[in-house]
């Protein structure tokens, strides 16, 4: 079981199958996708039942069902796409219960550790790094949710050279979310304890170190000009750091979701190429938000469903916030990330990262609530007597 449950979280936290797609062709991504969703049932059988992540059950339910009432594509695409999300869902209920933190931290360090990797030994004329996520504002996530589970250890010396080298990673993606968010993150955990301000320390020698030794890396110029003119004395170039921003691809889709804010448009029709099917809008780009994705293709039940299990998250994770400042921290990344992203019921990271601290914060609460309801009993029990 160990064997199976380590293959698992290698597949979906570092996304085995999609590199393969990428690099080795079809055959190989149909291949390591068959054995992922093949040994998610395995492990599910021959687990010790456990209950369900009901919310992402209902929240799939919803999804799926409205937006494929106006969906006009082919329907084997849509079924596949159904029973896979709801395999994954159910396959990983208790693989995320059999996760510790420290196996978490593990996997998603050696997924950060593949960004640089990527920039270091196999440099592109792109000049941005994603290693295995191959998306550099995915690796950009993954090396947030790595620097979060860093908070988890006590060592200091090991803490801050773990964060170094995540920081340094996730540099090398020139993601504008790492960089916004690394800052939030720092800020929560040191708010959280004071002892969590080495993470402003190795963000700060990582920054230096990006910037001294730049010419060994083949970093995106235009990007990584704007990033140098922050932290050096040049006019900073605004106009960059904003072009291309996700609020212009929103308000591209304005119209369509305001135009159908009960049922949607139809599943994946706000999610690229499809887009052009269903309305007047001629972009080759998805919307780029969750939220959105949500509204704009199953209604506002979706809608308000997302938008509550991820604002849940954030208040169930800050009950934990001063002896767990990774859960809040995760919590908020992955709310975030949802703003700039629209591929949720597909992506595997997202779902299992979502679940992992969902079961975590949810058990956490309901384990607290019935110690207060047996002391409860115990008092009652004690003054009847």
């Amino acid at each position: 079981m160990k064997i199976l449950k380590y293959f698992l979280l290698a597949m979906i936290l570092l996304k085995l199958a999609t590199f393969g797609i990428t690099y080795y062709g079809p055959t190989v991504g149909s291949l390591l996708n068959a054995l992922l969703f093949s040994g998610l049932l395995i492990y599910y059988f021959l687990s010790t039942k456990s209950k369900l992540p009901l919310f992402f059950i209902v929240l799939g339910l919803s999804y799926f069902l409205i937006s494929g009432l106006n969906y006009k594509g082919e329907f084997r695409d849509y079924f596949m796409d159904f029973i896979k999300y709801f395999i994954f869902i159910l396959g990983i209920s208790h693989l995320a219960i059999d996760t510790s933190a420290r196996e978490l931290s593990l996997f998603v360090f050696i997924g950060s550790m593949s960004v640089l990797v990527n920039a270091v030994l196999f440099s592109t004329l792109y000049g941005r790094y994603g290693g295995f996520y191959i998306n550099p504002n995915e690796a950009g996530l993954v090396c947030l949710i790595a620097f979060s589970l860093t908070f988890y250890f006590k060592n200091v010396v090991l803490k801050l050279f773990l964060q170094l080298l995540i920081v340094t990673a996730g540099l090398m993606t020139l993601s504008r979310y790492f960089i916004l968010m690394l800052l939030v993150v720092n800020l929560m955990a040191v708010i959280s304890h004071r002892k969590n301000s080495v993470g402003l320390i190795a963000g700060s020698i990582g920054i230096v170190i990006v910037l001294t030794i730049s010419s060994l890396f083949n970093l995106n110029t235009t990007r990584f000009s704007a990033f140098h003119s922050i932290f050096g004395n040049e006019q900073i170039e605004t106009q960059t750091m904003t072009q291309g921003s996700r609020n212009e691809t929103w308000a591209l889709y304005t119209d369509v979701i305001l135009n159908n804010p009960i049922s949607g448009i139809g599943y994946r029709a706000l999610q690229g190429e499809q887009t052009r099917n269903y309305s007047a809008i001629n972009v080759n780009v998805g919307v780029h938000n969750t939220f959105l994705m949500a509204i704009g293709e199953s209604g506002i039940i979706t809608f308000l469903l997302l938008i509550l299990m991820y604002i849940s998250l954030i208040f169930r994770s800050l009950k934990h916030f001063k002896p767990n400042p990774e859960y809040i921290c995760i919590a908020m990344v992955l709310g975030t990330f949802l703003l700039v992203s629209h591929n949720y019921f597909d992506n595997y990271f997202v779902l299992f990262t979502s679940v992992w601290l969902y079961l975590r914060v949810k058990n956490k609460a309901d384990s607290f609530v019935k110690f207060i309801d047996e002391e409860k009993i115990a008092t009652i029990n004690h003054i009847n007597s």
